[in-house]
């Protein structure tokens, strides 16, 4: 599985508008996932760089939040075009770094593509409201105001579609940035910056640190100047996160974990639910927080979804993101496919049945794990409940509807869920009955668009949204100006 290696890459910290790095400044590898190979090497921030990155951006704030909108925009614009050019670049790096397959880092990146053209857009849409008076001679109105500096902490799984959602929301809006990505995708967020280099952003608008959540993440989330946190991660760090950052009463917005479901009714198209449950499942390798890990399917049509699931499944080809073909890429590193293991040796113990897989793939590399199903699982099983980040899907029967939803709510998470039924009756329950952030009727778990809401309900979130506009409930805060005449 061994590929030609290139020129490594080195990775420095973002700073002010320049590439910067101390003459003490220690560094951490970067390690391809499928390869085990050297990608190159990145710069572990030190507090007092936290510190430097927050007061560029905190000095660059009073210029940027009275920067007009449409000028705002024309940043993002040209970024779009950049990001472009240099499409086939960033996803051959985010492959390399995390494993997804290059199909789908390049996707990837053309939603960073869409979400800058969508948020430049946006930014003519930033509209207060006029308030009709108590009094006479008398106006009122109210506008969004920016907060300030906005620290972006986004992980591994989605370099950078992630950190777009964030920035750009937070720019257009007027605010300023420093962008802390997940190490595992450090040189990924190089690429990206230089990209927002190059589109020209002024100096301190937007920053980069790389290196440990112990000293960047922690120091972001008590730094006074930092006015907002936007997070996309576990939610026990989130909760770590949010209970630090308290004490200096920020904003935050937590997206977090999943345990999302496929329902599938006795009345289903089966060929379709059984297509949707394999791509919600075991793209991105399962590790994505919107993956399908339950099927809970209606008892009378289990055999028969069971098997077309198996099938397709055996069609899936495994292997490096970078080969023709592949659809399955490797696990992040190897922790994350001790875990899984893990997972499905806690689900045989509890006993469920391997229906396929199960097994590492230690024959073609370190972090390869079969896509696995596990049938006969219950409800309150470990791996029914607790979130796997891995390509592992479980198979729960039930009697009916509603034996479906009360299994499909049981869990901590409220992120998506699924329902494939020819029921109006049925699909029109569940769009009301499901706790989830987000509902699917008649397809995957994960397939959200642009403009729409996207977050979880539950553990899953604390109640924000990115994406579409409600991204500025977060972003900004209203003023009220009273004028009298």
């Amino acid at each position: 599985m061994s590929q030609t290696k290139t020129e490594l890459l080195q990775g420095n910290l973002y700073i002010n508008g320049e590439w910067v790095s101390e003459e003490e400044q220690t560094y951490f590898e970067s390690i391809n996932p499928a390869t085990q190979e050297l990608v190159g090497t990145c710069a572990a921030a030190t507090a007092s760089q936290v510190d430097a990155a927050v007061n560029a951006a905190s000095t660059a704030y009073s210029h940027w939040k009275n920067t007009s909108i449409p000028e705002r925009a024309a940043f993002l614009t040209k970024a779009a075009s950049l990001f472009e050019d240099k499409k086939e670049e960033l996803a051959q790096v985010m492959t390399k770094e995390m494993g997804k397959p290059l199909t789908e880092s390049i996707g990837e990146v053309g939603v960073v593509i869409a979400t800058a053209q969508y948020m430049a857009g946006e930014g003519r849409r930033l509209f207060g409201e006029i308030v009709p008076a108590g009094f006479p001679d008398r106006d009122i109105k109210m506008v969004r105001e920016p907060l300030g500096v906005v620290a972006c902490i986004t992980p591994w799984n989605f370099p950078v579609s992630l950190a777009s959602y964030k920035m750009f929301a937070a720019l257009i809006a007027g605010n300023t940035v420093v962008w802390k990505p997940a190490s595992e995708v450090a040189l990924s967020a190089k690429i990206f910056m230089e990209i927002l280099h190059a589109a020209g952003l002024p100096k301190g608008t937007i920053n980069l640190l790389t290196g440990s959540g112990r000293i960047v993440g922690q120091r972001l989330a008590t730094h006074s100047e930092v006015k907002v946190i936007s997070f996309t991660g576990s939610t026990e760090v989130g909760q770590q996160l949010a209970e630090m950052s308290s004490k200096t009463l920020k904003r935050i917005s937590l997206e977090l974990g999943g345990k999302n479901a496929v329902i599938v009714l006795k009345d289903a198209d089966l060929d379709k639910a059984a297509e949707g449950i394999v791509k919600s499942a075991f793209t991105t390798t399962g590790q994505r927080c919107t993956a399908a890990s339950r099927v809970i399917v209606d008892r009378s049509v289990k055999e028969e979804l069971l098997k077309k699931v198996i099938a397709l499944t055996e069609e899936m080809k495994v292997g490096n993101g970078l080969e023709q073909g592949v659809v399955i890429g490797p696990l992040v590193n190897e922790q994350q496919c001790r875990l899984v293991e893990d997972y499905v040796q806690k689900a045989v113990e509890e006993g469920g049945n391997i229906a396929l897989g199960g097994r590492a793939l230690s024959e073609i590399g370190a972090c390869y794990y079969m896509p696995t199903i596990i049938d006969n699982v219950h409800s309150n099983h470990t791996i029914a409940q607790e979130e796997i980040f891995g390509p592992v899907l479980a198979f729960i029967e039930v009697n009916g509807y509603e034996e479906a939803m009360r299994v499909n709510n049981g869990t901590m998470y409220g992120l998506s869920t699924s329902i494939y039924t020819s029921s109006l009756h049925y699909a029109s329950r569940a769009a009301k009955d499901a706790v989830s952030g987000l509902v699917y009727i008649n397809n995957g778990t994960s397939n959200a668009e642009m403009g729409v809401a996207f977050g979880g309900m539950k553990m899953s979130g604390n109640g924000h949204r990115e994406v579409s506009h409600h991204a500025f409930d977060v972003m900004t805060e209203w003023k009220s100006v009273y004028t009298n005449y």
